[in-house]
């Protein structure tokens, strides 16, 4: 919302830089305004007004002004924070890897109410649940796939149509028959277990998407074909998640 050159908006702060002695550049996830970059100046004073809502991981209330090349907090309230998370070294590096992969896709400007929503979940769920946090993450990552428009088909096979899948290829977008695996030559064969959780994920709504438990077995499965799917659609290296990785022995 505008209101002559204050900007108000909602947002997660999902990268925070120390600049000069107690300012900081924000990355914001915001509601309406996609990922946006911010100075707080000040924001580090532990008496400052602004030090609460810009804090790491924060879901604030912004008002901003527009800069040259980043906006400018003028101010902020704090609506949720997820300060528990950086207690906890394993759910630290879930929310760190899926901050990381959020901020490196969603561009300024994109329209990301809906993701903003999945993403607090999300961040909800690695602050507060007792289940597997690593099928959190998998869940997210197919979401965020479908966001953008990378969804891997899993109702048929990708290449001719046949409902009869038992393989999927990341390299191809999705499962495939018996007859186009062995002529593309691409995919393994994926259990009927993980296939209903995916196909569960990908046609539910998002509030209802984590309500699930996978065994070990099938949840390693999923995990392997969702991060074959995010390196072909998105092509960066994430330190985050090599280091999420090592925590979780991988």
């Amino acid at each position: 919302m505008v209101c002559m050159d204050v900007i108000k908006t909602s947002g997660v702060v999902i990268r925070r830089t120390k600049v000069k002695d107690n300012d900081l550049m924000l990355t914001i996830f915001t509601k309406d305004m996609g990922v946006i970059r911010a100075s707080a100046r000040g924001a580090r004073g532990f008496k400052n007004k602004l030090s609460a809502g810009t804090a790491l991981f924060a879901y604030s209330e912004f008002l901003l002004y527009p800069g040259k090349e980043v906006y400018k907090v003028n101010g902020c309230e704090l609506l949720e924070s997820f300060y528990s998370l950086t207690s906890n070294i394993e759910r630290l590096a879930f929310a760190t890897y899926i901050a990381d992969l959020t901020g490196y896709v969603i561009q300024e400007e994109a329209e990301t109410e809906r993701l903003l929503s999945l993403f607090l979940n999300t961040f909800y769920l690695f602050a507060h649940w007792g289940g597997e946090l690593r099928t959190v993450k998998c869940v997210y990552e197919l979401k965020l796939l479908e966001f953008l428009g990378f969804a891997p088909c899993v109702t048929e096979c990708v290449a001719c149509g046949n409902e009869e899948t038992a393989f999927f290829s990341p390299a191809e977008g999705g499962t495939l028959c018996a007859d186009c695996r062995q002529e593309l030559s691409s995919g393994r064969e994926i259990s009927e277990s993980c296939l209903s959780a995916m196909r569960y994920v990908l046609s539910s709504e998002d509030k209802k998407a984590f309500a699930f438990r996978l065994s070990e077995v099938v949840l390693e499965e999923m995990e392997s074909f969702v991060s074959g799917m995010i390196s072909e659609c998105i092509d960066h290296d994430f330190y985050s998640l090599t280091y999420l990785n090592t925590i979780l022995g991988k």
